[in-house]
């Protein structure tokens, strides 16, 4: 038995890189353990990054972590260097060739970043932060965004719950008689939460 459970449990770790697993705090392990999922249940249980916003500046691109920095062109001689790659291909962001008359050569344009600023938050973009490189998260939004996000927040309960935030304990407080009825039959009030999927946190 010992050495089926040892077993399993090496089993379960290999899964996943060692650094990785040297990482899970051990509350998180514990729980995670009998998952059929552990790598799944790990994320889940680390969350998902803090939103911060989802639009940046005009001539600025979106680089991770509520940051955003200005994309501007670097007009250099043939063969002088290369785009940033965070940005190259991605949005608007664009170099034409210019000629120098003072040095009397065509130049190409590069595409460089400069000072970094915060992400803003606008309504007229999906609420996901911007994919890095872009501007904002308007330029790669299902064309039905704003369908989606109202879907998303809508409360996934039974209609008898909404007006209370699919919380079953407020539901039942505001009908005494229910609660009368969850509170002698608690099996069958409990299968009851369920179908009417109150929100499992607020039992």
């Amino acid at each position: 038995m010992i050495r089926t459970a040892l077993a399993t449990i090496a089993l379960i770790a290999g899964a996943i890189p060692v650094t990785a697993a040297g990482d899970v705090a051990p509350e998180i392990h514990q729980l995670c353990l009998q998952a059929a999922d552990y790598r799944g249940c790990v994320e889940a249980q680390a969350g998902t990054p803090e939103y911060l916003g989802n639009k940046c500046p005009e001539n600025h691109a979106y680089v991770g972590e509520g940051k955003c920095q200005r994309v501007y062109c670097d007009w250099v001689g043939l063969g002088g260097g290369h785009h940033e790659p965070l940005v190259a291909g991605k949005s608007t962001w664009r170099c034409g060739n210019n000629y120098n008359f003072w040095k009397d050569e065509l130049q190409v344009g590069i595409l460089r970043l400069g000072a970094t600023v915060e992400v803003e938050q606008t309504s007229t973009c999906p609420s996901v932060a911007p994919q890095e490189g872009w501007n904002s998260s308007c330029e790669h939004a299902e064309d039905n965004w704003r369908a989606i996000e109202a879907e998303a927040k809508r409360p996934k309960c039974s209609k008898r719950l909404v007006a209370f935030e699919c919380d079953w304990s407020a539901y039942l407080e505001a009908n005494p008689g229910m609660k009368a009825w969850a509170e002698s039959n608690p099996e069958a009030a409990e299968k009851q939460r369920i179908k009417l999927e109150a929100d499992p946190l607020k039992k």
